[in-house]
């Protein structure tokens, strides 16, 4: 694996640098990241950054995402990948527990791990009652469905892509938790929740990531401006509004889009659950330098 001397990380992983890219501020800029001991070098949304702090260790990128001009992207590769590519993530200090996760290259520059989700994901392992009943909805690579289940969470997990299900299948296997109590479901996250709150179904606390746009599993068009608050309406149905109740669980909402700053979120999530205790916050990343990096926003609060 490959190794940058001159800078420091969590074991394998973590942010090393980002900055403008040298070209106009309004390209945006670009992050360098280790995963699984290697560096991948993607495009950052963010205008107006600061200058990148660590030159020399962009040169020995194993792996570099671009777009060309019609914004069609391509990874190139400058040495074979290890197979699977993993990253082991902790939940809990001293490494008492842990997820592995996947690392997926995709068309879209993702690469199927949020690190800025990380702390959530911690949190989650350390608020989630052992039996508690959860669903995690846009459940994406599996990551906050494991951090449930290392906790003892019964999770529902949805998500609309059969491929991010293998994916998270395979993390879950890769995790030692296999054999979690985890049910997989395939499914629109609306379409799914309509139906639970059909059937009458309780849970004890919900997770959900859900994107700016997106689509379905039969082509259900998302939209989080039009279907987030609906969608939050059914969900308090499911865990009882006010949080009264049942055995308790944590709430947890966490977006990557535009114009949902994390005080829009606390103040839509405290109304249609009716919570006194909401807290938020930016989903953020600190580079080897000590800088932040915001890439999201959350707004959450702790079992009742």
């Amino acid at each position: 694996m490959m190794r940058t001397s001159d800078h420091k990380t969590a074991g394998d992983w973590g942010l090393i640098d980002f900055g403008g890219d040298g070209g106009s501020a309004l390209t945006g800029g670009r992050r360098l990241e280790r995963l699984g001991g290697l560096l991948v070098d993607r495009p950052l949304a963010q205008t107006d950054l600061p200058p990148r702090r660590r030159p020399r260790a962009w040169a020995e990128a194993a792996a570099i995402f671009d777009r060309n001009a019609d914004g069609q992207g391509r990874w190139t590769f400058h040495q074979p990948l290890p197979d699977p590519w993993q990253v082991r993530l902790p939940l809990a200090p001293a490494g008492d527990a842990a997820i592995t996760l996947e690392v997926r290259p995709a068309p879209s520059g993702q690469v199927g791990i949020f690190l800025e989700q990380l702390p959530q994901w911690q949190w989650l392992h350390r608020v989630t009652p052992a039996g508690a009943r959860l669903l995690s909805l846009f459940a994406h690579s599996g990551a906050a469905t494991l951090a449930l289940a290392s906790a003892g969470a019964e999770v529902v997990h949805v998500d609309a892509s059969r491929q991010a299900t293998a994916l998270a299948r395979r993390n879950a296997a890769a995790s030692g938790l296999g054999e979690a109590p985890i049910r997989w479901i395939c499914d629109d996250a609306r379409a799914f929740v309509a139906r639970e709150v059909r059937r009458a179904a309780r849970y004890d606390g919900v997770v959900l990531d859900p994107p700016s746009w997106g689509h379905g599993s039969k082509g259900q068009a998302f939209s989080i401006d039009r279907d987030l608050e609906p969608l939050l309406t059914d969900l308090a149905t499911l865990t009882g509004s006010g949080r009264s109740g049942g055995q308790g669980g944590p709430l947890l909402l966490t977006c990557h889009s535009p114009g949902w700053h994390h005080r829009r979120l606390r103040d839509t999530l405290s109304e249609v659950f009716g919570l006194a205790d909401c807290e938020s916050g930016r989903l953020e990343c600190v580079d080897a330098a000590g800088r932040s990096l915001a890439l999201g926003d959350y707004a959450r609060s702790r079992p009742s």
